[in-house]
């Protein structure tokens, strides 16, 4: 696997050599192809073995009561979780366009979000005005509720949880910041968190972070994180399209 520095390099070849770039591409999409028959021909006998672990509890109920049968339903749900952020995560960056206002999704965003999690306080923020622009709605709200969801796996059980998101436009790039108030992310973890499975969650796939990176930079984005006693964030910063 390239390191972010090696993956910089590589397109600074590409923008000087425009048929690297196409080889590039095609070896791009033959990995990509290769790893979704992979994950499809991994799918088919998990299918069929959870398929099977729920017909054996139904017709032997007495099943549930062995020690055993708890984590191997649990490990089935863990590898169905894999393999379906697995599939996400191939094709993360993979877009279909279309022309919408940000600010309009990210107020329907917040509201399911606070729908889903009544404990946390979701505050919204618009400093600019925000014009309409052409970006992939499914693949941005995926990468905007991965965030949400780490931050509120970071706020563990305290008390008041707290997660703010401001949106602006400074006239060539939307900025979409999520902040929450949870545990900061330890210094050393920060450099690694969106590379492919690395995690520091004793139940993570360490590829959520690694989705949402990959679908910013499918927009020619960039995401930073900050983290402190007080704050931890996640910035966006998406440029301005229309096709």
């Amino acid at each position: 696997m390239l390191s972010q520095k090696e993956k910089h390099q590589l397109k600074q070849y590409c923008d000087e050599n425009p048929h690297l770039s196409i080889l590039v591409q095609h070896l791009e999409d033959s990995h990509r192809m290769n790893l979704s028959r992979i994950s499809h021909e991994i799918r088919n006998p998990v299918t069929i073995i959870n398929s099977f672990l729920q017909l054996t509890q139904k017709t032997h109920p007495e099943v549930s009561n062995f020690g055993t049968w708890k984590p191997i339903l649990e490990n089935m749900e863990y590898l169905k979780q894999l393999l379906s952020e697995f599939s996400e995560y191939n094709n993360s960056n993979q877009l279909h366009k279309e022309i919408f206002s940000l600010h309009t999704f990210i107020r329907t965003l917040i509201s399911d979000c606070q729908t889903a999690l009544p404990m946390v306080a979701f505050l919204y923020e618009k400093t600019s005005a925000i014009p309409m622009a052409a970006f992939d709605k499914t693949k941005l709200q995926s990468a905007i509720l991965n965030i949400v969801r780490n931050a509120y796996e970071a706020m563990g059980t305290q008390t008041h949880k707290q997660i703010c998101i401001s949106l602006s436009f400074d006239g060539d790039y939307f900025s979409i910041k999520i902040a929450n108030n949870g545990i900061p992310i330890p210094p050393e973890h920060l450099p690694h968190l969106f590379e492919p499975f690395t995690t520091y969650k004793t139940d993570g796939s360490g590829l959520g972070l690694a989705i949402v990176r990959n679908i910013v930079l499918a927009h020619n984005g960039t995401i930073t994180v900050l983290s402190s006693k007080e704050e931890t964030s996640f910035t966006i910063q998406l440029p301005l399209q229309y096709d």
